[in-house]
C-alpha cells in the first residue's frame, strides 16, 4: 500500500520560501521547512480487524524540503481497509530501546533536521520560516520543533477514516492520498501566536517546550485527513 502525503496550508499548496500564508491570529508566515515523522501504522478493515504493520519498519520521514512525500507499506494482507491509525513522532517504547537499535532511522531523521542530540531525542515536527505580525516590527524568524522531553511525552496517535475503501488484493495495491495541513500547528483548536514566543531581544520566535508545545501537540492530531484513495497505479 502506498501512502502519499500532500503538504498544504489551510487549503493552499505549500510552497517553501515563496508564498505567504496568513492565519486567524493575523500573523503572516513564509514557511522554509516542514518535515515530520510518521510511525506505527495500523490498518483497520471494514470488519474492525486491525493489521499492525511491522514496528521495526514503521518509522518514516516526510519532508517537503527533501521532497520525501511517499512511503510504501509492504506485504499488507488482502482486505478492505476503511481506517488508518498512526503516530506522529517516535514513541517512548522505541526511543528507550537505545541508539544502537534505531541507528538506521536516526541517521535518516538526522539528515532531515529531525533530531537534537541523542540524549534529547527526535524532533517529531520541524516547522520553520519567517513571520510578520501587527505587534512585531519587521520580519522575524520562527522555529517550532515538536518533540518529547523530560516533562512531557508529545508523541500523538491519529486515526483517519478513508473516504472510500482501500482494497488490497493479490494484484491490487491502493494509494492513499493524505493532506497534511501545516496551518493546524499554530491555528488549530488552540491558537498559538508566534509574536508571544519572541526571545527577549525580539529577534526571533521559538517554541520547543512548555505549555505552548503541549497545545501544539494537541493541534497536530487534526492536521491530517485522507482526501481520496486510488486503486493501484493511479496518479495523485
Amino acid at each position: 500500500m502506498e501512502l502519499y502525503f500532500d503538504n498544504s496550508v489551510n487549503g493552499d499548496n505549500l510552497i517553501l520560501g515563496a508564498s505567504t500564508y496568513t492565519n486567524s491570529n493575523n500573523e503572516t508566515l513564509k514557511i522554509n521547512r516542514f518535515s515530520y515523522i510518521v510511525s506505527n501504522f495500523v490498518l483497520i478493515k471494514d470488519d474492525g480487524t486491525e493489521v499492525v504493520y511491522d514496528k521495526e519498519s514503521s518509522y518514516f520521514v516526510i519532508s517537503e524540503e527533501a521532497q520525501l512525500n511517499t512511503i510504501h507499506l509492504e506485504n499488507i494482507p488482502t482486505g478492505n481497509y476503511t481506517k488508518i491509525r498512526f503516530g506522529l513522532g517516535v514513541d517512548q517504547q522505541r526511543y528507550l530501546q537505545g541508539e544502537t537499535a534505531q541507528q538506521s532511522f536516526w541517521d535518516i531523521a538526522d539528515a532531515n533536521n529531525l533530531t537534537w542530540t541523542w540524549s534529547t531525542g527526535y524532533k517529531f515536527i520541524s516547522f520553520e520560516g519567517t513571520f510578520t505580525a501587527p505587534t512585531v516590527s519587521g520580519e522575524k524568524a520562527f522555529q517550532v520543533h515538536q518533540g518529547s522531553n523530560t516533562a512531557t511525552d508529545n508523541y500523538r496517535e491519529i486515526t483517519v477514516t478513508l473516504p472510500n475503501t482501500a482494497r488490497v488484493r493479490t494484484t491490487e495495491s491502493p494509494s492513499v492520498h493524505f493532506i497534511a495541513d501545516a496551518n493546524k500547528i499554530l491555528d488549530g483548536n488552540t491558537k498559538i501566536k508566534l509574536s508571544e514566543a519572541l526571545n527577549p531581544a525580539g529577534t526571533s520566535a521559538a517554541i520547543m517546550g512548555g505549555e505552548k508545545l503541549i497545545s501544539i501537540a494537541s493541534n497536530t492530531t487534526s492536521m491530517f485527513v485522507v482526501d481520496h484513495v486510488h486503486a493501484g497505479g493511479a496518479e495523485h
